[in-house]
C-alpha cells in the first residue's frame, strides 16, 4: 500500500533530552494507524511537528510524494494535515455550522448569511449520516459530538490526514464508539488517521496498523490484527509487566467492621441515585464499575463532600454522619479523595512539586502556620522516590511534569494527608501504561498495608484487574457485586449494560 504520509529520519532535541531519534513513519489513504508509548516516548512531539506547533531539528516529511516545510500550524492545515488535540480549539459562542466553515465561508458577492452557512454545513456532512444540531452553539454539546465536528471539520477543509491525541479519554463506551464510526466513515474517503492513544484495548479494535514509541524511537509496527496486546505492553516497557494479585487479602478484610459504609444514598436529579449502599474494609479494594452517566462518579464526589443533594448516611470508622457537604467536613473525617481532572481539580499546576505534596501535610511541614522548607522538600522526596516520579527538581513547577508523573504526585498528595479511606476516581485516565501499571500496584500494596480503598472507575480492565470485589452500577442502581471467579471483564460489562442483573 503506497504512503499518503511518511516521516523520515526526524530528529528534535530540547536541551539535553532527545525527544525523537531518526523517526521514521507512514500512513497510506483509507488507514488508520494507532501510535502507543510511555509518556516521554515521543508521542507529543512527533503530533506537534506534524500539526506544525513544532519545528524538527532535522528530517523530512511528505505527503502524496511532495516534501512539506511545516513552520506552523497554519502550513499544516494548508498542506491537509488536520490535527484534533485532547484540549478541543473551537469557538464556542458560535453554532455548530458556523465552526464547521469556520474561515472557509460560502460567499456571494463577498458576503455571506446564516442560512448560506447552514445549507452548505449540512450538505457538507450529509455523506456521513451523523447527526449533529447544525444550529445549536458549540458550548451546548457532549464533548464526543464536539469532537465530532471537529472531525467534520477537518474533513470539510478537504484535510488528507487527521491526527488525533486522545480522542476517547473522556468519553463513555457507547461515545466512543460513535467516534470510531465517524473516523471509519472518513477513511472510506481515503483520508489517513492517525491515532495516539493509552487505550490499547481500542487501537488494536480500531486501527489497521500500531506502533510503538519508546525512547524517542519507534521500536514497534505490526498489523494489528496479529498483534496480541502482551506483546504490546512488552515493547511499550521493553520487559513484561509484573502481574497483579487480588482477592488475597479480601476474606480476611471482611472479618473486621467496614471502614466506609454508604447507606441508602438518593438523589433526584441527573445523574441520579437510587437506594445505594456499599461498604469497603480495612486491607482492600472494592471497584465501584459502571458506563459514565451511571451514578458512580457521584458517589466518588458525594463521599469527597462535592454534592449537597445527596440523602442518606455513611460511616468513616466509628464516625456515622449524614452525607458530606463540603470538602472540608470529608477530609476531617479522614477521607482521601482523587478526583478524574488533575489539572482542573487536584493539582496546583503553577506551584512546585514539593508544595503539592506538602500542602497536604501541613502537621508534618509546619509549626506556628509557618512551613518548613527543609521539611517539605524531605516529605517531597520520599513520596517521589515511593512513586518513581521522574523530575528535574522538587522546585520545578508540577505542570512541567509529563501526565504519568503529574498523576503520580496527585496520588501522592493524597496520601500524605494520611487519609483512612481512599476514593480514587479514574486515578489512571490519560497516563501511559508504564504508570498505569505503577498506580495499580500501588493501590494494591495500600490495601495490603490496611487501608480502605473505593475505586471508582469506566475502565473494565482496571475494576476487574485491580479490585477484590467489583460493585457494578447502573442508572443510579448498584446492580450486583462480583467476587472470585465471577469476577471478568465480560460479566462487568454485561451487568453494565443491562443484559444481566
Amino acid at each position: 500500500m503506497a504512503a499518503l504520509l511518511e516521516v523520515r529520519r526526524v530528529h528534535k532535541r530540547y536541551g539535553t533530552t532527545q525527544a525523537l531519534t531518526d523517526l521514521d513513519f507512514d500512513v497510506a489513504a483509507g488507514e488508520a494507524v494507532g501510535v502507543v508509548g510511555e509518556n516521554g516516548a515521543g508521542k507529543s512531539t512527533f503530533a506537534k511537528i506534524l500539526a506544525g506547533a513544532v519545528v524538527p531539528d532535522a528530517g523530512d516529511v511528505f505527503l502524496e510524494g511532495r516534501q512539506l516545510q511545516i513552520r506552523s500550524p497554519r502550513d499544516a492545515r494548508l498542506a491537509g494535515i488536520g490535527f484534533i488535540p485532547q484540549e478541543l480549539a473551537f469557538v464556542p459562542t458560535l453554532t455548530v455550522a458556523e465552526n464547521l466553515l469556520l474561515n472557509n465561508w460560502p460567499t456571494r458577492h463577498g458576503t455571506t448569511s446564516p442560512r448560506a452557512i447552514l445549507r452548505h454545513a449540512a450538505r457538507a456532512i450529509q455523506r456521513f449520516q451523523i447527526d449533529v444540531p447544525l444550529q445549536a452553539a458549540m458550548a451546548q454539546l457532549k464533548l464526543a459530538d464536539q469532537q465530532m465536528v471537529e472531525i467534520l471539520k477537518a474533513f470539510i477543509r478537504r484535510s488528507k490526514i487527521i491526527l488525533l491525541d486522545e480522542p476517547t479519554a473522556a468519553l463513555s463506551a457507547h461515545e466512543a464508539s460513535q467516534l470510531f464510526r465517524a473516523l471509519e466513515s472518513v477513511k472510506s474517503h481515503g483520508v489517513g488517521v492517525v491515532l495516539i492513544s493509552h487505550r490499547l484495548d481500542e487501537v488494536l479494535r480500531h486501527c489497521d496498523r500500531i506502533d510503538v514509541f519508546r525512547n524517542s524511537r519507534r521500536v514497534y509496527s505490526a498489523p494489528t490484527v496479529d498483534t496480541p496486546v502482551d506483546e504490546v505492553v512488552f515493547q511499550m516497557l521493553g520487559q513484561a509487566p509484573a502481574m497483579l494479585e487480588t482477592g488475597s487479602s479480601a476474606a480476611a478484610a471482611a472479618k473486621h467492621p467496614p471502614a466506609l459504609a454508604v447507606s441508602d444514598w438518593q438523589r433526584e436529579s441527573h445523574p441520579r441515585l437510587e437506594h445505594v449502599s456499599l461498604d469497603v474494609h480495612e486491607g482492600e479494594v472494592v471497584a465501584l464499575f459502571g458506563v459514565r452517566g451511571c451514578g458512580a462518579e457521584v458517589v466518588a464526589e458525594g463521599l469527597a463532600g462535592r454534592h449537597r443533594d445527596i440523602t442518606g448516611t455513611l460511616r468513616v470508622g466509628q464516625h456515622e454522619t449524614k452525607v458530606f457537604d463540603r470538602p472540608r467536613l470529608a477530609r476531617a473525617a479522614g477521607v482521601g479523595y482523587l478526583p478524574p481532572d488533575r489539572k482542573r481539580q487536584g493539582l496546583f499546576t503553577g506551584l512546585s512539586v514539593s508544595q503539592n505534596l506538602g500542602m497536604w501535610a501541613l502537621d508534618d511541614v509546619a509549626k506556628r502556620s509557618i512551613i518548613n522548607s527543609r521539611r517539605e522538600q524531605d516529605l517531597a522526596k520520599g513520596w517521589v522516590n515511593r512513586f518513581n516520579v521522574r523530575y528535574r527538581s522538587l522546585r520545578q513547577p508540577v505542570s512541567e511534569l509529563s501526565g504519568g508523573n503529574q498523576q503520580k504526585v496527585l496520588l501522592a498528595s493524597r496520601l500524605a494527608s494520611k487519609p483512612k479511606v481512599l476514593v480514587l476516581q479514574e486515578p489512571t485516565r490519560g497516563v501511559d501504561i508504564g504508570a498505569r501499571l505503577q498506580i495499580h500496584r500501588e493501590l494494591r500494596r495500600l490495601a495490603e498495608s490496611g487501608l480502605a480503598v473505593l475505586l471508582v472507575t469506566a475502565d473494565v480492565e482496571e475494576a476487574v484487574g485491580v479490585a477484590d470485589r467489583v460493585l457494578v452500577m447502573r442508572d443510579g442502581v448498584v446492580s450486583r457485586e462480583l467476587v472470585g471467579s465471577q469476577k471478568t471483564q465480560s460479566a462487568a460489562l454485561r451487568v453494565a449494560a443491562g443484559e444481566e442483573s
